[in-house]
Formats: C-alpha cells, structure tokens, sequence
C-alpha cells in the first residue's frame, strides 16, 4: 500500500479511528494495530509477511534467551540472530548480485560458467526492519534496553506500517516504550502530522514525480544529449530523491503524530548544508545515525588515530551504499561520499552555526551540486550505464544548452519555501498566516496533488531498498 493513494487515503482515516476508540485498552490497542500493520503490507505481497513474522519471532525470542551480562552465552544468541536476519537479506537482495560478481571474476582467468540468474522477488522495506531488528538484538545484549516479554508491542515496533518500507529506522530506546504505555489523544499534535503528510505528499507528488519524470527522459539515452544536460539531470536527480524519500519520511512521521507515536526527523533541510559532512548529518538521519551506534563506533570511531578514523569513515560509507542497492554503481556511490569526508578527518573542525544564512548560500550552492553530481551513480542503471553518462560529461558537447523544462518552476518555488522554513520540523508546522490564508494554502496544495497525479503515478523511490 502506497501513501500517495485513495487505498491509503481510505486506511488512515479507517486505523484511526479503531485505534483512539481502542485506547483504554492497550493490549486490543496494539494488536490492532500490528494486524494493521500486516494489512499494509501484505497489500503488496502477502506471501512476504513470513519474512517480516520469522524477524520479529526470532528477534523477540533471542532477546529473551539473553541473559544480560554480555556472557559467551549472550554473544551467541545475538550473533546467531544477527546472522540469520543478514543472511534472509543477503539471500533476498544479494544473491544475485554476488553470483554475478562472481561469474564475472572467473571470467577475467578465462573461466565461463554457466550459472542461472534465479528469479527472487525483493521483498518491500526489508533493509529497514531487519536493520531495526538487529540493532534491537545489539541494544538488548549492550544492556541499553531491557527484552520485552510483550510480544504484541514488539510485533508492532518492528512492522510499526508508517515507518515498516522506507524508515525512519527506530532505535528500540525510542519507539517500542511508546508501545508499552497508554496514549491520549493529543489534538495539536494530530494537526501537525496532518500538515506534515500534507507537504509530505506535496514534495512527493507535485516535486519528485513532476521532476522524475524529466530525469528519466534525459538518462534514458546519454548519448542523445549533451554534456549540460547530464549535469542537469544530476540536479534534477537530486531534487527528485530528496523530495521523494524526506516526502515519505514526512508522510510517515505525520502519520505516527496521528496515534501519538513519535518517529525520529529523518531529514533536516540538507541542501542547506554548507559543507558535505554537515550535509551528511542532515541526510537519512536514522540509516546514518544506525551505522554510527552499530560499526563505526565499534569499528573504533575517531578515538584511534586519524588514520584510523579515515579508514572507519571509508568502511562505513562503503557498506551504506551497499545497504541502498545491490550493485557496483552504490558502492561506488558510498566510496566517493566517503572519500569527500575525508578532509574533514584531517582538518581542523570548524564550527558551524545552526541555520545557513543568505551569506552562506554560495558554500551550500556549491555543497549541492558536488552532491548531486557523485549522486548520478546512485541513479544509473549499472555501470556501463554511468560510464555513458561520465563519458559525455567529460567528453560530450558543451555547446548545447541544457533544457530547463518545467522542472524549473517546482524547484524554485519549493526551495524558497523550504529555505523560509528551514528553522521548523517542516514548512507548513507554523504558518504565520491568518486562518483564511493558511486554509487557502492548505487547499491549494490539495488542488495541486490532485492535477499532478492524474499522469503519473511513480512508486517512492526507496521501496527499492
């Protein structure tokens, strides 16, 4: 089930209801809503709900074997848990990819074999919770969370179906405690997640869909166009990605405030950062903030030397862009964000403030655009694919103009409003418009979803991952 749809327009309204109805009772609270949860999800495939039960089953019962004195006895619950969730993912996402790279290894010595390409279905948001699941696992053995003996709560904190496909990525300390305690239904917050899914779906539908479909046009064939216009299609990937997954993650968080669920931001305004480690402190928050707690600070973190540090740095950059994809052109992705942070190991810090000002806006110009462009690996579909592109980005004409198109008039106008409300959660938390206008807004918004999915209709681009 998509958010961008009347199914899900229909289901919202329909969990809410049942839910606040049920709020003197807990225990038929979350069950309810773990049944809803599975609803959501077995909306695309049904058969994969196993995936999501086998998680939760064997997450929830290792946490309960453990005895929570970090024994040789709890380090083999966790990593038999650890290894079973990792290896469902790499069966369901990797498998191919390693039997390609593989195949093509022994192809260097001259070796052919002839090994099938099997047939397996990627499994929606499986990256996410098993992610959640394990850091769980880890929490649970660290002594940072007690095991729950709730099994219906922590049902629902793993396949919790606002955040279960594309994240937040939650941390047992913050959501499953929500679970295990009673809610009242707080009005203020409700209107705020109201407004937030509102400019959630707006950045999804009116931002990302109409520039997505010019991105595709101009990388479908590189060769057809010239050098300008593959570096607008970074910039238009760009925008399209940022507008596409902070929309979901808008929609999402908005859609937790409803049932008095606090998710963690999962983006603040990075395309106002003014430098690339700032910029990555402000993107996937929850994904980064994940490797940060669960490998790169067990790596060693900064507390090893520099060296040491630039090497943990390049480590974790380069298995995040394994997490987003199975192929080379990720890793290459993730291994040259790394790379670009690397200065910062080296250097002297520099403090920066809060906010970017009017004076910065040259340093987050140029941030943008230095990722937009490393960004174009993430796009191509493999590497021949990105070879084209870099190849008439570096050998192309330079004579052709690129064309604007009608991109132009939905980046503009987005980004001054996300530049005015860049000190909020989100634009619309806090307009400081009289009533009538801020309804106008508000249906004006509506007006604009509604044109702009009557011709097209584009999945989230991180239901892929």
């Amino acid at each position: 089930m998509q958010f961008d749809t009347y199914t899900y327009a229909l289901f919202l309204p329909l969990v809410f209801f049942i839910y606040w109805g049920l709020r003197r009772h807990l225990k038929w609270q979350n069950l309810f809503l773990l049944v809803a949860s599975y609803v959501f999800y077995g909306w695309w495939d049904w058969k994969m709900l196993g995936l999501i039960v086998l998680t939760s089953v064997s997450t929830f019962g290792t946490a309960l074997m453990m005895r929570g004195d970090r024994s040789h006895h709890d380090r083999s619950w966790a990593a038999a848990n650890i290894v079973l969730n990792l290896g469902i993912l790499a069966v369901f996402k990797y498998l191919n990819f390693m039997r390609d790279s593989f195949v093509h290894l022994l192809g260097l010595f001259g070796v052919n074999p002839d090994w099938p390409t099997l047939n397996i279905l990627l499994p929606v948001g499986i990256s996410f919770y098993t992610f959640q699941a394990i850091s769980y696992t880890i929490d649970v053995y660290r002594g940072d969370v007690k095991p729950t003996r709730d099994a219906v709560a922590f049902g629902v904190f793993i396949a919790f179906f606002p955040q279960l496909v594309a994240g937040p990525i939650e941390r047992a300390t913050n959501l499953l405690p929500q679970f295990l305690r009673k809610k009242e239904f707080d009005y203020d917050t409700a209107v705020i997640g109201m407004r937030q899914i509102l400019w959630g779906l707006a950045k999804k539908v009116i931002v990302a869909d109409s520039v997505g479909y010019y991105v595709d046009q101009l990388l479908y064939n590189p060769y057809y166009y010239a050098a300008p216009s593959m570096i607008w299609a970074g910039i238009l990937f760009a925008v399209q990605i940022y507008a596409d997954f902070s929309g979901y993650s808008d929609i999402a968080i908005g859609s937790a405030k409803l049932l008095n669920i606090r998710l963690q931001p999962n983006f603040r305004y990075p395309f106002f950062s003014r430098n690339m480690k700032e910029l990555w402190q402000r993107w996937h928050i929850s994904l980064m903030t994940w490797f940060r707690h669960y490998l790169y600070f067990p790596l060693g973190g900064s507390r090893r030397g520099k060296w040491r540090t630039a090497l943990n740095v390049m480590i974790v950059f380069a298995l995040s862009g394994l997490w987003h994809g199975a192929d080379w052109t990720f890793v290459i992705w993730g291994t040259v964000n790394g790379l670009l942070l690397l200065p910062f190991v080296f250097l002297p810090r520099k403090r920066l403030s809060e906010h970017a000002t009017w004076r910065e806006l040259p340093q987050c110009l140029l941030t943008f655009f230095l990722f937009a462009m490393v960004f174009i690996a993430f796009r191509a579909n493999g590497i021949t694919h990105l070879g084209e592109i870099c190849d008439v980005i570096v050998n192309g004409s330079w004579k052709q103009r690129p064309v604007f198109g009608q991109p132009i008039f939905y980046i503009v106008p987005f980004f001054i409003i996300e530049w005015l409300g860049r000190k909020q959660e989100f634009p619309l938390k806090r307009l400081p418009f009289p009533t009538v206008v801020r309804w106008i807004i508000y249906w004006g918004l509506l007006a604009g979803i509604s044109i702009a999915s009557l011709d097209r209709n584009m999945q989230f681009i991180y239901f892929q991952f």
